[in-house]
């Protein structure tokens, strides 16, 4: 099938330094999949989310194994998204990375995210296997949380708090958040009972005692700088920010929207925000491969199913003055089968 030109450009120049690429890269003590540290740059650059907060996410969720699959909930991938979690970002935020088809197939009833096609959802929850997916939808996963909880804070929240976000999710963190300012001496226990159950490591001393909530926060920023050190990283001091230089424009927020998961982590889908849509050009590269790489696999005749790192980056260097024209361009061809 032709592709557009400045597909095609993107190849030709991402062929030239694929052999240049190690296959591994060190971050501290960490040797990580030089795909897996390209995902988490291009996912850094397309959503203004920092290299290194995503990094030390995922080294705290998969050791930087996109094959990682929880053996007691439904959390697989990179940022080991469960079920509902997944396909709840997916819907939000897939069209602006190419997902625009698997993310119209969702919806919502009842409070759960359903998809009518057994058969198609089995394949959109399997795209958490790809570290380039995985790195976007958990960036915009993080860009959700951080909106939902600055009200509560009356900021950004800072990494650690952005974390607890994701480990108790926003209902969780923000009775958390509260409970610290109003009553820090409380067990935490008593502020999230399901989840001090699931988790007595977080929420219980080495003597079985339970933890206050300040408690409970130290030992999370423990671990947090405890990750940030193991990669050779100073821990970010202050509110994460997104970075508006990656983006190229002004950073954007979003409105947040109400979320109805459970007080517990693991267990239900993050709050949700609307972001303007970002990256065109990338974005319809994306939806390209994701779509030529599942008719390959139908076909039996290819392997893979991730972006080329290079390609994203030839793309990124071909000059943003082509974005809108070049994004509409690599889906018209795709469609038609013609050159633009």
């Amino acid at each position: 099938m032709p592709l557009p030109v400045v597909l095609g450009t993107a190849l030709d120049k991402a062929g030239q330094t694929a052999t240049a690429r190690p296959p591994a890269e060190k971050l501290g003590r960490y040797t990580v999949d030089s795909q897996v540290t390209g995902a988490l740059r291009s996912a850094a650059k397309a959503t203004g989310m920092g290299f290194e907060v995503l990094a030390a996410k995922a080294a705290m969720e998969s050791g930087f194994r996109p094959e990682a699959q929880a053996a007691t909930s439904s959390a697989r991938g990179l940022f080991q998204f469960i079920d509902q979690t997944w396909l709840g970002v997916v819907r939000e935020h897939g069209a602006a990375h190419g997902l625009a088809n698997e993310a119209a197939a969702i919806s919502r009833t009842g409070g759960r995210y359903t998809i009518a096609d057994p058969a198609l959802r089995g394949r959109i929850l399997a795209l958490r296997d790809d570290p380039e997916l995985s790195a976007r939808m958990g960036a915009e996963h993080l860009k959700d949380i951080s909106d939902s909880l600055s009200p509560v804070l009356g900021r950004k929240p800072d990494a650690t708090e952005l974390y607890l976000g994701h480990f108790l999710g926003v209902r969780g963190a923000t009775d958390m958040l509260r409970a610290g300012r109003n009553d820090p001496g409380m067990a935490a226990s008593q502020v999230l009972p399901d989840a001090a159950r699931a988790n007595p490591a977080i929420f219980r001393g080495a003597n079985g005692a339970p933890l206050s909530v300040q408690q409970v926060m130290d030992r999370l920023r423990e671990r947090v700088g405890q990750t940030y050190a193991q990669l050779g990283l100073d821990t970010p001091s202050g509110p994460v920010a997104l970075d508006a230089a990656a983006l190229g424009q002004p950073v954007k927020s979003g409105t947040p929207q109400a979320s109805e998961e459970p007080r517990w982590w693991g267990s239900g889908a993050p709050a949700r925000v609307a972001h303007t849509q970002e990256q065109a050009m990338v974005s319809a590269l994306v939806e390209v491969f994701t779509r030529m790489n599942r008719i390959g696999a139908m076909r039996g005749g290819e392997e893979g199913q991730s972006l080329p790192a290079g390609v994203l980056e030839a793309l990124r260097d071909s000059g943003a003055a082509q974005g809108a024209d070049a994004a509409a361009g690599a889906r018209r061809a795709y469609a038609t089968g013609t050159r633009p």
